[in-house]
């Protein structure tokens, strides 16, 4: 599957975490899912509307998973948009759609070492690039969002300024419905990816990288 990092995309403008509420939507607000992992399946306002297609169950499943205690990672915004007139010259489909989704360490301090953070997403671009190699109606995109984490403080200078990473998923098909049974491949395999990731960090090979 095609992997690729962007320095800025429209969605790394500075924000912090916890955000409150979205100045474009004010009814939409943070969740925290590890602490109230029921909502997932109810919350996600983008993706209510697609509950018929397989690929919503996927990606369901895997924020439920990030938000776990087996996961030493976290979800944050996520956003979905529908199946479209395709402008990707290289990809040789009718219809695209794409979703967001922002991750980071469930350590908080740890998001505040640019290390750590080009380590996560250098392993996640990595795991994506060298897996699923014969998958081409599909692609994922790695950038970083600058983020102040007020559990650390809400200044410049007080220790509590970092980055998140930004996973944007792309489908193609011919039709909308080919363009959503992609979808979920992508989706499935960044939760593959993340998993091994994961794996990783579970085995100290993030730690390593200080010593």
């Amino acid at each position: 599957m095609d992997a690729f990092t962007a320095k800025q995309t429209e969605h790394t403008e500075g924000r912090s975490h916890p955000w409150t509420t979205m100045t474009t939507d004010e009814s939409s607000v943070y969740m925290d899912f590890k602490k109230n992992p029921k909502l997932i399946r109810s919350s996600l306002e983008d993706f209510t509307p697609f509950n018929k297609w397989p690929f919503t169950d996927t990606f369901y499943s895997l924020v439920e998973w990030l938000n776990s205690s087996t996961s030493l990672l976290e979800s944050n915004d996520c956003t979905f948009n529908a199946a479209e007139e395709n402008p990707d010259e290289q990809y040789p489909y009718a219809k695209k759609c794409s979703a967001r989704l922002m991750i980071l360490f469930r350590d908080i301090e740890e998001n505040c070492q640019q290390r750590s953070i080009d380590w996560l997403m250098q392993n996640i671009l990595q795991n994506v690039a060298s897996t699923k190699v014969g998958f081409r109606a599909g692609a994922i995109c790695l950038s970083q969002s600058t983020t102040c984490y007020l559990a650390l403080g809400d200044t410049e200078d007080s220790g509590g300024m970092g980055q998140q990473l930004v996973l944007t998923f792309f489908a193609y098909g011919k039709n909308d419905r080919r363009c959503y049974e992609n979808m979920q491949q992508v989706i499935s395999h960044a939760q593959h990816c993340l998993k091994a990731v994961n794996k990783k960090l579970n085995n100290g090979e993030l730690d390593s990288i200080y010593q």
